[in-house]
């Protein structure tokens, strides 16, 4: 049997793509196809609801669903623009409905907001694909980070391995009003594989990316890992440093709970696929 989470994702997929209430009947119902002779339907049923209603708990007005233990249903009127439901797809859908749009530039751009949001400063997102019509090239990218982090001086290198980047996807900087050093910098990596995440992360250290650089930044420096899933106590802990901070997809709603009308294009066009993700 699937962990009583994913199984929670799947009912509030299902949910918003029906766009109808899910009762506790239903559910049991269908857990009792789903599931082995072995299984008791009711009580994951009752398990499942309960995960739903803690979350509801959790994430309070960010959460675009409101469940009173038996029904489930979608609360807010446009909920297609939640966050919490775009990272729902990019967590149960299968790769083919999900491009590089939305797991970089979408993704990381809403992780890259939950972060400023959670710790101040100003933010760039650094990853590939970085180009935009106002960054044509690397130099262009790292210019915008010399204009956040004045003291690293002048490039030493203008162009990204293999066309890609220096391994990291998000810097956020949060200066003092004097501008001068020392500042708070935080680099972050993203990443939206349910198996593969452990993968990902720290593909280079700072010092890597700092290396474009004359100087280093002679700043406190934090890192953070963003996943648009649940992260439990196994996965926090892989990611656990003295100088790391983890955002799971609760901690990003939490921050960032709507996003753009490009990612809600891209939710509604999700409906067909959603109801055809297995509860099991």
């Amino acid at each position: 049997m699937k962990g009583i989470p994913y199984i929670a994702d799947t009912v509030e997929f299902h949910t918003w793509a029906k766009g109808e209430g899910y009762t506790f009947d239903s559910l049991k119902d269908e857990l009792s196809a789903a599931l082995g002779e072995d299984e008791d339907a009711e009580a994951v049923a009752q398990n499942v609801m309960d995960e739903i209603q803690s979350r509801q708990e959790l994430l309070a007005e960010s959460y675009p669903f409101e469940c009173d233990g038996y029904k489930l249903r979608v609360k807010w009127q446009n909920a297609s623009k939640s966050t919490y439901i775009f990272c729902l797809g990019l967590s149960l859908l299968p790769a083919r409905y999900i491009e590089n749009e939305q797991r970089c530039v979408q993704f990381e751009t809403i992780a890259m907001t939950a972060a400023k949001n959670f710790f101040g400063g100003e933010m760039l997102r650094i990853g590939a694909p970085w180009r935009t019509d106002e960054i044509q090239t690397y130099e262009d990218l790292l210019n915008r980070v010399v204009e956040l982090i004045p003291n690293l001086g002048v490039l030493l290198k203008k162009t990204a391995p293999d066309g890609g980047d220096a391994g990291w996807d998000v810097l956020l900087v949060k200066n003092f009003r004097d501008n001068q050093f020392p500042r708070l910098v935080a680099l972050g990596n993203c990443a939206t594989g349910r198996t593969d995440w452990k993968r990902k992360g720290r593909e280079t250290e700072p010092e890597y990316f700092w290396s474009y650089f004359n100087h280093p930044p002679r700043s406190a420096c934090i890192l953070f890992f963003a996943v648009p899933f649940k992260m439990d106590d196994d996965a926090r802990l892989r990611r656990a440093s003295p100088v790391t901070v983890t955002f799971d997809r609760f901690r990003i709603c939490e921050n960032a709970p709507e996003s753009s009308e490009d990612v809600r294009q891209w939710v509604e066009s999700t409906r067909d696929a959603a109801l055809e993700v297995p509860l099991n």
